[in-house]
């Protein structure tokens, strides 16, 4: 472009001299010409603007996260000129497209275009813009380059994908078994809680109330446990989408990846997060992870919805207590986190806590005085590598 813009200038230089020299009509015509020529070239840009067609298409009415959907694409000339260097660039921060390289120049001669089938990958859940994002055009001459955004961008609402494990570390169900056979055997006597508003008075430990400064009950003898508890952090960590969108796909895999597993196990499930309130969900089929996966579909996270007012509501359950695990999938140990894991160890529940991070590599580590593994879970991270 700056190569043509020095022979173009030089070209005016020169009629110039053959006006001044010489005049006739060849030295004006050719004056005429050359001065012209920037001028049709943005006419001729403006023309291309205003007619350029690209027609977006997605198989499907939704797609799946890190699942490869069919998408077309068609570049359309609908006119009676030429369309000159005429580059399409896409959105690559959280989608891609395979089999389409956006540094190639397309020529389209009148009443043709350029239909592309592919395949389209989104990372993250969520519901923001794929395909083709700007348009770069040129002019014959290749003087002016002129770069806008496509002005009928495509939106697509991506669904979380459901990751299938084959084991959890962390949590065996053989070691789950025999923890709630333990349990169920010996004295409850000896496992405590806070008192929650409506416990029977008559259940109160009195000395370790005393010990502890605080109402603590027992829990009944026999008292049935209801599996499984799953805390889902519910807050927006930040409002830029590239920050926010990677940890909450990260989370909502994690959480039904865990839901997947216990239900296909036949080990009930009562998950807990917050939309406005404390929402809880019991899955114990596939039916109800089903519809599970359609509140987590919609699911909004919300800055509002902090940690601490998840761990507070969630302690104030009673039947949360009836868990024989607890399973925190967090973006951030607050420091109620690890206050409600010293409680559920006073009550001989064990946890795990799934901290989703931007760290690249996975560690797990024991918080201090808890009994409770840590398990980094970078955004990019394979679940069945890290969790399985």
């Amino acid at each position: 472009m700056k190569r043509n813009w020095i022979i173009l200038i030089a070209l005016w230089i020169l009629s110039l001299v053959g006006i001044s020299y010489f005049g006739g009509p060849v030295s004006y015509g050719f004056f005429a010409a050359v001065t012209l020529v920037p001028i049709v070239s943005l006419i001729y840009l403006f023309f291309v603007f205003l007619r350029f067609k690209i027609y977006q298409r997605l198989e499907g009415r939704n797609v799946i996260a890190n699942t490869a959907s069919d998408f077309y694409i068609a570049l359309q000339n609908e006119d009676f000129f030429s369309f000159s260097g005429i580059r399409i660039l896409f959105y690559s921060s959280f989608s891609s497209l395979s089999g389409i390289d956006d540094s190639v120049e397309y020529e389209l001669i009148p009443h043709t275009g350029v239909k592309y089938e592919t395949k389209l990958l989104c990372k993250y859940r969520g519901e923001y813009e794929v395909g083709v994002k700007s348009i770069v055009i040129q002019d014959f001459f290749r003087l002016f380059r002129f770069t806008y955004r496509n002005r009928e961008p495509f939106r697509v609402r991506v669904l979380p994908r459901v990751v299938q494990l084959n084991s959890i570390k962390a949590l065996d169900p053989a070691y789950l078994n025999t923890m709630d056979s333990y349990k169920n055997a010996a004295s409850l006597d000896a496992v405590v809680r806070d008192y929650m508003p409506g416990d029977d008075i008559r259940s109160i430990h009195w000395k370790a109330t005393a010990r502890e400064g605080k109402l603590l009950v027992r829990n009944t003898i026999g008292e049935e446990l209801n599996g499984i508890g799953i805390i889902m952090d519910s807050s927006k960590c930040s409002f830029h989408p590239m920050e926010f969108l990677p940890v909450e796909n990260k989370i909502c895999e994690t959480a039904l990846a865990l839901c997947m597993y216990f239900t296909n196990h036949h080990i009930p499930v009562n998950i807990y997060s917050m939309q406005g309130e404390l929402t809880r969900h019991t899955i114990g089929s596939i039916s109800q992870f089903d519809e599970f996966y359609k509140y987590i579909s919609s699911f909004v996270f919300d800055d509002t919805q902090s940690v601490d007012k998840l761990i507070t509501s969630v302690s104030g359950d009673r039947l949360f207590y009836k868990n024989s695990f607890i399973v925190l999938v967090l973006h951030d140990l607050s420091d109620s986190a690890k206050d409600l894991m010293k409680l559920l160890k006073q009550n001989n529940i064990s946890t795990v806590v799934y901290l989703i991070t931007g760290e690249k590599d996975a560690v797990t580590t024991e918080t201090d005085g808890v009994n409770s593994n840590i398990v980094m879970i970078p955004t990019d991270a394979d679940l069945e590598e890290v969790i399985g």
